[in-house]
């Protein structure tokens, strides 16, 4: 009896840790890993390089600004932007997401990265390339029209103290990386 409450006190311990260990959610881990095969017109096209020279890369970069610092005091934080939840939400991605994990790989200066639109890539990144709806199924994301436009606007719209008027179609085509 005593080695049967062992045995099943042990088989709790372990599926309790299995469980918390291995939860299934993904862990962000930057869009640097992406670049090796997305950076390259034979494996993956040229994601990686519109992504480096367009204003997501730089994202987290206008938070180090003066000017930035002066909008997030006249909002009324006591933080510089760079150091302000409410602007971090915006400007890195996954930052402000409830549970939200990182890797060690992870660095917030990459700003709004691949994985803001394409989900956390843990999981997903070695295997996308040879099987994409395996990959769906690891967390990998492929928004499009409205499903794009509507994560796009939950940072491109009136809080954000700089707004300016959003046109999806027009701006959808300057990060475009489908080629």
């Amino acid at each position: 009896m005593k080695n049967a409450a062992l045995f099943i006190a042990i088989a709790l311990a372990f599926t309790s840790l299995t469980a918390f260990t291995f939860s299934g959610s993904n862990e962000y881990i930057g869009s640097k890993s992406c670049k090796a095969c997305h950076s390259n017109a034979k494996m993956g096209g040229t994601a990686y390089k519109t992504w480096e020279k367009g204003p997501h890369a730089k994202a987290f970069k206008t938070l180090q600004t003066a000017e930035a610092d002066k909008i997030a005091k006249e909002k009324g934080f006591s933080t510089k932007a760079a150091e302000t939840d409410n602007c971090l939400s915006c400007h890195v991605t996954g930052m402000m997401e409830k549970g939200a994990k990182f890797d060690k790989k992870f660095d917030k200066t990459e700003g709004v990265g691949c994985e803001a639109c394409h989900g956390a890539a843990s999981a997903y990144a070695k295997k996308h390339a040879k099987d994409v709806e395996g990959a769906k199924k690891l967390g990998l994301e492929t928004p499009k029209d409205k499903d794009a436009e509507k994560l796009c606007l939950t940072c491109h719209n009136e809080k954000s103290p700089t707004y300016k008027k959003f046109d999806f179609a027009k701006q959808l085509k300057q990060i475009d990386h489908s080629k």
